[in-house]
Formats: C-alpha cells, sequence, structure tokens
C-alpha cells in the first residue's frame, strides 16, 4: 500500500502538465514548492523503509541490502559520472533490487540513491524530487518479476531495462518541457486535453533525447546481460533467511510476520528449486 501511495503521487507531480496543462507550475512556481515535495519524499521512503522493516519480521538486516545497493549506486555516479553519450549504469542496481526483493525494495533504492547520490556530486536543483521518483519507478519496474525463477527473471529484465531508457526519459523531458512554451508541434502549450500532450511530448523527445535514452536502455540491459543472474540469485533471500533465529523467540514475533515468513519460504522453494 505504502509503495503504491508514493508512486502514485510521484507520478502525479511529474504528470502534472499532462493531466492539467492549465494549472500545471511556472519555474518560479516549482523552485518553491519543490523544497516541501522533496521533504514530503524523504518522509514518504522512511515510511516505506519502515513498512519493508514491519513486513520482515521487524528485522533490521532486512534493509542492509538496500543500503549496500544505494551507496554502490552513489559510487557509481560519483565515479562513472553519465557523459553526452548518454552511457550511464545508475539504472541497473534498483532494476536489480527490484528483480531480487520486490517492488518496494525496488523504489526505495533508486529514489534514495538519486536523493543521496545528487547531494553529494551535484547542487540539488527543483527538480531533484521527480529525478529521484523517476529513479525509484525505474526500481518498480523491476519488481514486477520478483515472482519469476531467477533465470527467467533476468532474460525478463533485459526488455525491461530498454523500456526503464525510455520511459524516463520522457519523464525527466516533463519536468522543463512544460515551463518552455512555443509554437512548434513539439513544445507544450497550456490548455490542450492530455492526449495532445502526450503526443507532444513524445516528438520533442524524439527531436531532442530518444537516442540518449536508448543508450541508456542499452547499456543497462548489456550490464543485466554480463551480471544480473549472479547477482540476483546472491540478493534473493533463501528460505533459510526467513525462519526465526535461535536468538530471536518465537513469541516475540507478531503470528502475521511468521505467516508471512512461511509463505515467503514456501514460495521461494517453488520458484527457486533447481535454478542453484
Amino acid at each position: 500500500m505504502t509503495i503504491a501511495v508514493l508512486a502514485l503521487l510521484g507520478l502525479a507531480w511529474i504528470g502534472w502538465p499532462v493531466w492539467d496543462s492549465l494549472t500545471h507550475p511556472s519555474r518560479e512556481q516549482l523552485r518553491a514548492e519543490a523544497p516541501w515535495v522533496l521533504g514530503a519524499l524523504v518522509c514518504g521512503l522512511a515510511l516505506l523503509a519502515a513498512t519493508i522493516w514491519r513486513d520482515a519480521g521487524r528485522r533490521h538486516d532486512v534493509l542492509a541490502p538496500v543500503a549496500g545497493l544505494v551507496l554502490a549506486n552513489c559510487v557509481l555516479r560519483a565515479v562513472l559520472s553519465p557523459s553526452s553519450s548518454g552511457v550511464e549504469l545508475v539504472h541497473v542496481l534498483p532494476l536489480l533490487a527490484g528483480v531480487a526483493l520486490g517492488a518496494p525494495a525496488g523504489f526505495l533504492t533508486g529514489a534514495a540513491s538519486g536523493l543521496v547520490s545528487t547531494v553529494l556530486v551535484a547542487v540539488p536543483a527543483e527538480t531533484l524530487p521527480s529525478q529521484a521518483v523517476v529513479w525509484g519507478l525505474v526500481g518498480l519496474s523491476g519488481g514486477l518479476l520478483v515472482r519469476l525463477r531467477p533465470t527467467a527473471a533476468w532474460l525478463a529484465a533485459l526488455p525491461v531495462a530498454l523500456a526503464a531508457g525510455v520511459g524516463s526519459g520522457v519523464l525527466l523531458n516533463l519536468m522543463g518541457w512544460a515551463q518552455e512554451t512555443g509554437s512548434s508541434t513539439s513544445h507544450f502549450h497550456p490548455g490542450l486535453p492530455p492526449s495532445q500532450v502526450l503526443e507532444r511530448l513524445w516528438a520533442y523527445t524524439l527531436d531532442t533525447s530518444i537516442a540518449l535514452d536508448l543508450t541508456r536502455g542499452v547499456t543497462t540491459a548489456v550490464v543485466l546481460l554480463l551480471v544480473g543472474r549472479p547477482l540476483i540469485v546472491a540478493l534473493r533471500p533463501t528460505p533459510g533467511d526467513l525462519r526465526v533465529t535461535t536468538t530471536q523467540q518465537t513469541d516475540q514475533v507478531r503470528p502475521a510476520a511468521l505467516e508471512r515468513r512461511g509463505d515467503r519460504a514456501r514460495l521461494d522453494r517453488l520458484w527457486n528449486e533447481g535454478t542453484r
């Protein structure tokens, strides 16, 4: 539920020029409201992390893989900053987090690494909340494959990486495109219905960034092709990870959490049997 609310609110904020092109915020309004949106996003991510922790039976170690992936993604962005060619690797780890750990972990990895890495390598701008949400949505898309076996999930992640490259490019274009009106068919024009706004946005993407977006998607897919399957297997929890340890008494864990652990253990055995 938390992940659905975060994703829908994030898409509503980014897509404001689409669903109501007449009242979308100007550049000045966007700059003034960005700190409030950023604060709301940080609170939402904290709530999402707490939800993951609670659903795992209040085990702190379930967030360790997410924290490690966020740190690694920040290092990747700092060391391998994207150039004008569009070659960048920042979508790889959020996608893997979604595939291996589920949509909530994928969104948390993408959005958190987008926020933290931007603070580390650049001066945060009014577009930071939207950029973080886009990275989170990339991770969430990987969560669509979490129920597949490792090999099937690895192969299915390749076209998802390509689609995420183009889709994230369209969403990133939307952040600034609506603040620059014009008279051509690829410029934003207030008052148009959503269908026409999307047509103009797509035309703008084809004119400006589609090559970079495809390069980003291809780069992500190639890296996943090379290292995706072993990382998926390594990140996915085994049935043993979901048992109550000898130092954690059963009566200290809520019955609902124990039931979820048992269900997840059975699913892991069904899906992963014979693939390791």
